[in-house]
């Protein structure tokens, strides 16, 4: 965000995030249950930038690949290797399976949905598609919850 220029960022989510980026100091306009406005439907990227020109998206499931990949290779760093296991992991907008997917390909990962706010299942999530193929699963009825 800051290499690119952007003065601070809106972020749609169940307040985890928000609050996340809050703790690093950057200025979050925040748009959850407890933020400064509550969204009633999934906004895209599109109407997103339209509303807040100004600020980086940095709703869940909206990040670019390019960050997403230095995600990964901090997982990497703080996991090390692991060991060949399957793994349920919380899951949510799909970003942090997806990123554990690039840095580990031959691990299986399942998403685990519905544990809590964060974890909630959004049909209209963007990377839905994207968890599917890549954890093999392609239906939202075989995830656990």
């Amino acid at each position: 965000m800051k290499r690119c220029g952007y003065r601070g960022c809106v972020c749609f989510s169940c307040g985890n995030a928000s609050e996340a980026l809050k703790k690093q100091g950057l200025y979050v306009f925040d748009v959850a249950p407890q933020g400064s406005l509550n969204a009633n439907k999934w906004w895209t990227p599109e109407e997103i930038h339209k509303a807040w020109p100004d600020l980086f998206d940095a709703t869940s499931g909206h990040l670019p690949i390019h960050l997403m990949n230095e995600i990964a290779a901090a997982f990497k760093t703080f996991l090390g290797n692991l060991p060949e296991h399957c793994y349920s992991v919380p899951t949510g907008s799909g970003e942090t399976i997806i990123c554990l997917k690039l840095v580990y390909p031959d691990i299986e990962f399942i998403p685990v949905y519905d544990l809590d706010p964060a974890t909630k299942y959004e049909p209209d999530a963007p990377l839905n598609d994207l968890v599917r193929i890549v954890t093999g699963i392609r239906r939202p009825e075989n995830y656990q919850t």
